[in-house]
């Protein structure tokens, strides 16, 4: 039930409720509609045949066979047979019928027998339920005045019908098909809010508008309207907020690379060295900040890229410093959907990251079902498990002194996330087997074509 959307969960409370009414319907019906108790058995049937007994114990024997001819008619047959039926073996049907004839006959002592006489076999607990759908052939013998005994042989509805069709099936068929046109009917009037979260599913993994067209009911129309309104101006804000800092990123690069300059002339002493530290820090600190702001890199699409070639390159380039970069390679391409730059920062990133807090990197590359995992671990103190949240947040670091020589300005593992989600994927953290933090991206696979 957790895992049903609005839609279905409203069309199962209807079909759910409409199923439950007319299952108690039918319950009531059958029960109500048994043989012993209406149809064929009651009101003209029974006076009918209290009727021609007492003619048949006034008119003498040789008439008896005129006054059957004309009580004979289509559904009720007669017949004097000299023996009477073995009992019955429907004590219900017996039961009735006995009393409504001996309520009414003259002489309540004589034998009266009925049973129902059926053309098919079915169990007994069947038979009311199977009569509901065939009229039945009930046979009747009453004991007469002069001898032998008068034999009805009587067939009738014991439901009413409507053109044809129990009233019962009918009234199921009536509530199937009201069932459909309500689920139909909730399933069109939701259909707008199935799109509407699609289009905010996208615009949060994108950050571009997701236009949505106004459908539906007037509050569902206004929240459409609302939520375009509201991607629009957070696309605006994100977009006035990149051009701000695009800004003043160029004109602090402006002032640093004039810096730079003016300490190049400078005579070599401790004093340049660190004041050389700090521009390259501050320079790294802007191209980190530019990087989150603008959001550098490409939403999915385009021509796939092999992730495991842009990891090995970011590995060997590591390598060829002296780092301690150890890379398992995979079987042959893996491939998915995204812009080479935005992946590289994220294998820098991350293998950065290993490298600087636990002294290496150990690196590999996998294809998982339909997804890539981009798995880095490293052999430093790991990560707490209720840190493992907030390091993805912007600034956020561990280590509380902000100093570059212990970390960075805290947006390494935040342009991960980003470009990550962006392309459709995710990043995890967890506990290194034998010590140490193992980071895990996952992106979808884009399997080369055939």
């Amino acid at each position: 039930m957790a895992r049903l959307g609005l839609a279905a969960r409203l069309a199962l409370i209807i079909a759910a409720g409409l199923v439950a009414m007319q299952m108690l319907m039918s319950a009531a019906y059958f029960f109500d509609r048994r043989p012993t108790t209406g149809g064929a058995l009651n009101g003209p049937m029974i006076e009918q045949m209290v009727a021609l007994v007492a003619l048949l114990d006034t008119v003498p024997p040789e008439q008896r066979a005129l006054v059957l001819r004309a009580a004979t008619v289509p559904g009720f047959s007669t017949d004097i047979t000299p023996n009477a039926v073995p009992p019955a073996p429907d004590a219900d049907v017996l039961a009735f019928v006995e009393k409504r004839l001996r309520a009414q006959i003259s002489d309540p002592s004589r034998a009266i027998s009925a049973r129902v006489e059926a053309e098919w076999q079915v169990p007994r607990l069947l038979r009311p339920l199977l009569l509901q759908w065939r009229a039945p052939h009930l046979r009747v013998e009453v004991e007469l005045a002069h001898g032998g005994y008068l034999q009805v042989d009587a067939t009738g509805e014991l439901i009413a019908r409507l053109f044809g069709i129990p009233v019962g099936l009918l009234a199921g068929l009536l509530g199937l098909g009201v069932a459909f046109a309500s689920v139909w009917a909730v399933r069109r009037e939701t259909r707008p809010l199935s799109h509407l979260s699609q289009a905010v599913e996208r615009f949060g993994a994108r950050l571009e508008p997701q236009p949505v067209t106004p459908r539906g009911a007037p509050d569902v129309r206004s929240l459409i309207v609302t939520f375009d309104d509201m991607q629009n101006r957070i696309v605006e804000l994100v977009r006035n907020r990149s051009l701000v800092l695009g800004a003043l990123s160029h004109d602090l690069k402006t002032y640093v690379t004039r810096l730079r300059l003016r300490l190049e002339l400078l005579p070599d002493d401790p004093q340049k060295a660190r004041a050389q530290g700090d521009l390259e820090e501050m320079q790294t600190l802007l191209d980190d900040a530019l990087a989150f702001a603008r959001g550098t890199f490409a939403a999915p699409g385009g021509a796939p890229v092999d992730l495991a070639k842009i990891v090995g390159e970011e590995c060997a380039a590591r390598q060829a410093v002296g780092a301690q970069v150890a890379m398992t390679p995979p079987a042959g391409p893996c491939l998915v959907s995204g812009a080479a730059p935005a992946l590289k920062r994220v294998a820098a990133n991350l293998i950065g990251n290993a490298i600087a807090y636990g002294g290496s990197a150990e690196v590999r590359v996998t294809i998982e079902g339909d997804q890539v995992a981009l798995v880095v671990e490293d052999r430093g103190p790991g990560i707490p498990e209720a840190e493992r949240t907030r390091v993805f947040e912007p600034f956020y670091r561990m280590e509380a002194s902000r100093s570059r020589a212990t970390g960075g300005a805290g947006l390494g593992l935040t342009i991960v996330k980003q470009i990550v989600e962006s392309l459709g994927g995710a990043v995890s953290i967890a506990e290194r087997p034998g010590g140490g933090a193992r980071l895990t991206v996952r992106l979808p696979h884009v399997r080369a074509a055939e």
